[in-house]
C-alpha cells in the first residue's frame, strides 16, 4: 500500500500531462530534419504508452496517444543511390565495321559508368560469350580491354553489356566486325649488328634477328648475298606471336657481304628486313714452309726443295727468292679452290758461294708471307766444306711463343644439280622434279626452290635429307598454284653450312587442258516435211535411246503431186544417229485394192481390184544442221534410183 501511495501521484501528473493537447512542432525549410524530429515524437510517445501498460494498476487505463492527433505531411523517403538509372556502356575499339585477320587477338576496350558501382562488363560475339571482366570495387566508371581471337572468317556481331552491383544491366552496346584471311604480312628485323660492320675473314658473326606477326611466325631465315645460309623453325605449329633468334655467320670470304632475315608466317606470307652490310677483311698471311734437302752442293748439282703453303681463301701463287731476286715462280690455275699448295723445286747455282733462299706464298687476297732465310752454299769441285762458326748460345732463354691452331679449313662447297625437267620445259602441274646435291663433305640437306617471274622472294618448294651422305638425289611433285612462267633451282647445303646451287632453269606451267566435249545428239523426235517438184515426203521420227547410240523409227509417208494424187506409206524399220549424220530405211507396205460396191437396184458385175503398184524401200542418207531444224537427204532404192530432198522440222 505504500509503494501504490507514493507512485499513483505520478501516474495522475502523467496522464494529466498527456491528456493537454501539444502545439504542434514548427517545421523547419529542410525535410530532412523536420522527418528526424516526427520520428523522435513518435519514439518518444510509444515508448511512454509502454511504460504505463508496464505498471499494473487496480484502475483500467487507457492512454490517449497525442500522435494520433497530429499529422505530419513528411516528405517520401529517397530511393537508394543507383537504383534510380540503369549503367550505360560504349565500345571504344574496334571501330564499327572494321576489318580483322582470322586467328587475331583483337582487343575489345570497352567503358562503362553508373550511379552506382559497375560490376562486370560481359563481351559476346554472335551472342556466343566471350569473357566477362569484372570491376574492383566501388568505382562508378570502369574501363576495361577484353581479348578475342576469331577462328572463323565471316561478320560478327561484338555485344557488350555492362551490370551494376544490384544487377541492373545496361542496354547493349553492339558493333559489327569482319573476320578476313590474313592479309598482313609478318615484320622482320637484324637488331645486331648495326651500321657496317667490318669482321676479320673466318670470324664468326653473331646476327641477332626479331620477327613479329599479328597471327603467328613459323619460320625464321638468315640469307647472305641471295642464298639462304641458315633458317630455324618455331616449335608450335601455329607460330609465335613474336619470335628472336641468333644466328651464327661465318665469314668465309673477303669483301662486301649482304645478310638479311626472312620471316614466315602460318599463312605462308615472307617479308625480309633491312639489309645488312658486312664488310670482310682479309689481313692475314698463308702459311709457308720450307726444306731443303741439303744446304750444300756443287756448282751445277741441283738441290732439292720442298714447299708447303695454306691459306683459307686460296693459294695464288709461290715464288722462290735467291740473293733478293724472283728465280721461280709457280701459279696456281684456280687460286680461289687452291687452299693448299705442296710443291717440290729444284735449284742449281752456276757459281760458287753462298746464296740466301726463301720462298714467298701469295694467298688469293695478294697478302703474302716469307720463310725463313737459308744459306745454301756452292762450293767448287774440291773445295774443302767450310766450318761454320758455332752458334752463340744465349745466356737468357726465352719461352717459345704460343703457336695459334691451325683453324680447320672446310672443303670446297658442294654443288646442285637439276635433271628433270629440262631447261625451258613446258607442261602442266604438277610438275615432276628430279633433282640432287652432290658435296666433298657430309650433305645435310638438299632443297629445291622455285619462283615465278616478277617474284620477289624466291620459295623452298621441297626439302629433302641428306642423312650425312656425300651424294644425295631425291624427286618432287611441285603442285603450282598458277599458270605462268616458273624458274628452278636447287640447292645442296653441307655440314659446314656451305650452299652449293645449281644452274637455274626456267619453263612454263600451262594451264591443264579441258576434257573434250562429248558432242550431244541431236534430237530428231517431230514431224518432217519436205517437197519436190513431184512429190511431198512427210517423216515422224520416234528416236529410241541404246546402249551403242541412238536408234530411229517411225512413220514414212510419200504424196504424189501429179494428177490423179496417189499416197503410199511405209515405216521406218531401221536407222542410227551418230553426231551430225542420220541414216534410216524406209519399207512400204502393199497398197490394199480398191474395191466398187454395187447398188441394190442394178446389178453391177463387180470390178476387178486395181492396185497401186509397190514402191520399193528406200535408203536414206541425211546430213543435219547444228541447230537441229533441217535434214539434208539423199536416197535411193535398191536398183539405184533415187533422188534429194530436204527435211525441215516442223513447230
Amino acid at each position: 500500500m505504500l509503494r501504490i501511495a507514493i507512485w499513483f501521484p505520478i501516474i495522475l501528473t502523467l496522464i494529466a500531462t498527456a491528456c493537454v493537447p501539444a502545439a504542434p512542432a514548427p517545421i523547419a525549410a529542410t525535410a530532412t530534419p523536420a522527418v528526424e524530429r516526427a520520428s523522435a515524437t513518435t519514439a518518444n510517445t510509444a515508448a511512454s504508452a509502454s511504460t504505463l501498460v508496464a505498471f499494473p494498476t487496480s484502475t483500467p487505463i487507457v492512454p490517449t496517444a497525442p500522435a494520433a492527433t497530429v499529422t505530419l505531411s513528411a516528405p517520401s523517403t529517397p530511393m537508394p543511390r543507383g537504383t534510380g538509372s540503369a549503367p550505360v556502356v560504349q565500345v571504344i575499339s574496334p571501330l564499327p565495321n572494321a576489318q580483322v585477320s582470322i586467328s587475331q587477338t583483337v582487343y575489345v576496350v570497352v567503358f562503362a559508368a553508373s550511379d552506382s558501382a559497375i560490376a562486370r562488363i560481359e563481351l559476346t560475339a554472335d551472342n556466343v560469350p566471350v569473357r566477362s571482366e569484372s570491376a574492383p570495387t566501388a568505382l562508378q566508371t570502369f574501363s576495361a580491354i577484353i581479348p578475342w581471337t576469331p577462328t572463323q572468317l565471316g561478320a560478327y556481331v561484338l555485344r557488350v553489356v555492362a551490370f551494376d552491383n544490384n544487377n541492373v544491366a545496361s542496354a547493349p552496346e553492339e558493333i559489327s566486325v569482319s573476320v578476313t584471311p590474313d592479309s598482313r604480312k609478318p615484320t622482320a628485323m637484324i637488331v645486331y649488328p648495326i651500321g657496317t660492320p667490318q669482321v676479320e675473314l673466318g670470324s664468326l658473326v653473331p646476327i641477332y634477328a626479331v620477327a613479329t606477326d599479328e597471327v603467328g611466325v613459323t619460320q625464321l631465315d638468315l640469307w647472305v648475298d641471295n642464298q639462304i645460309y641458315t633458317y630455324v623453325t618455331v616449335q608450335n605449329p601455329g607460330g609465335q606471336l613474336s619470335y628472336s633468334n641468333v644466328f651464327a655467320w661465318t665469314a668465309m670470304s673477303p669483301g662486301t657481304h649482304t645478310l638479311l632475315v626472312r620471316a614466315h608466317d602460318n599463312q605462308y606470307q615472307t617479308t625480309d628486313s633491312a639489309p645488312l652490310k658486312v664488310f670482310v677483311t682479309d689481313t692475314h698471311t698463308p702459311t709457308v714452309k720450307v726444306s731443303f734437302d741439303r744446304t750444300q752442293t756443287l756448282i751445277g748439282e741441283p738441290i732439292t726443295l720442298t714447299i708447303a703453303a695454306l691459306d683459307l681463301t686460296g693459294i695464288q701463287r709461290v715464288e722462290l727468292w735467291t740473293s733478293r731476286e724472283v728465280s721461280s715462280t709457280i701459279t696456281s690455275a684456280n687460286p680461289a679452290r687452291q687452299t693448299s699448295l705442296t710443291v717440290q723445286l729444284p735449284w742449281q747455282a752456276s757459281s760458287a758461294g753462298d746464296f740466301p733462299v726463301t720462298v714467298r706464298a701469295y694467298n688469293a687476297n695478294g697478302n703474302y708471307k716469307e720463310s725463313p732465310v737459308q744459306t745454301i752454299s756452292v762450293l767448287r769441285p774440291g773445295q774443302p766444306t767450310p766450318t761454320r762458326a758455332p752458334t752463340p748460345t744465349p745466356t737468357r732463354t726465352r719461352a717459345p711463343r704460343a703457336q695459334p691452331t691451325a683453324r680447320l679449313q672446310p672443303p670446297p662447297p658442294p654443288s646442285a644439280e637439276i635433271s628433270q625437267p629440262a631447261d625451258r620445259f613446258a607442261g602442266p602441274s604438277p610438275i615432276r622434279v628430279t633433282f640432287g646435291g652432290r658435296g666433298n663433305a657430309e650433305l645435310e640437306r638438299i632443297e629445291l626452290w622455285g619462283y615465278y617471274a616478277g617474284q620477289l622472294n624466291p620459295q623452298v618448294i621441297c626439302t629433302i635429307d641428306a642423312h650425312a651422305t656425300t651424294q644425295k638425289t631425291g624427286q618432287c611433285d611441285w603442285s603450282a598454284p598458277n599458270a605462268g612462267a616458273v624458274s628452278l633451282y636447287a640447292q645442296a647445303i653441307d655440314i659446314f653450312h656451305q650452299v652449293g646451287r645449281s644452274m637455274t632453269i626456267s619453263g612454263v606451267i600451262v594451264v591443264p587442258s579441258l576434257p573434250t566435249p562429248t558432242p550431244t545428239p541431236i534430237s530428231l523426235a517431230g514431224r518432217w516435211t519436205a517437197t519436190t517438184p513431184t512429190s511431198q515426203y512427210v517423216i515422224t521420227f520416234r528416236p529410241i535411246v541404246t546402249q551403242s547410240g541412238t536408234a530411229l523409227r517411225g512413220d514414212f509417208k510419200i504424196a504424189t503431186v501429179a494428177t490423179p494424187a496417189t499416197e503410199q506409206t511405209g515405216r521406218i524399220t531401221s536407222g542410227t544417229l551418230k553426231a551430225d549424220r542420220v541414216t534410216f530405211r524406209v519399207e512400204f507396205t502393199p497398197a490394199t485394192p480398191s474395191t466398187v460396191t454395187p447398188t441394190p437396184d442394178t446389178v453391177t458385175p463387180t470390178a476387178a481390184p486395181t492396185a497401186t503398184p509397190a514402191v520399193p524401200a528406200l535408203d536414206f542418207d541425211c546430213a543435219a544442221d547444228a541447230t537441229g531444224m533441217m535434214l539434208d537427204c539423199k536416197f535411193k532404192d535398191a536398183r539405184g534410183q533415187g533422188g534429194a530432198a530436204v527435211f525441215r522440222r516442223e513447230p
